[in-house]
């Protein structure tokens, strides 16, 4: 299982499965925060705020330093439309999914 990205190489594409496992781990983290800072009935727990924070923050941090090079990829096989997108990026069944097409897509141009 991976957490943020799995990778699978053919001869003629690459495959990119974005797992939801760190989107609904920063979601959770962020509801508790919201919680521990508005819910007035959540005001003894209060103090872990400090600590949500600073867990969201690695989190954010994690996903763009480990998923930046997969990331620029994406973005480059978008600009020569040669990507097909399927997926929601917060489902377990149906994960965000980009297959990118190793072969010239121009021959129709």
């Amino acid at each position: 299982m991976k957490l943020l990205y799995e990778r699978t190489e053919t001869d003629d594409k690459i495959t990119l499965v974005y797992p939801p496992y760190s989107m609904v781990a920063l979601l959770i983290i962020l509801l508790l925060l919201m919680a521990v800072t508005f819910v007035e009935q959540f005001s003894d727990y209060a103090h872990f705020s400090g600590p949500l924070t600073f867990a969201a923050a690695i989190v954010v941090f994690v996903r763009i330093v480990f998923m930046h090079k997969v990331n620029s990829e994406v973005q480059s096989a978008i600009r020569e439309n040669k990507v097909t997108i399927t997926g929601t990026k917060l489902s377990f069944t149906n994960p965000l999914t980009f297959v990118i097409d190793k072969k010239a897509s121009n021959e129709e141009a």
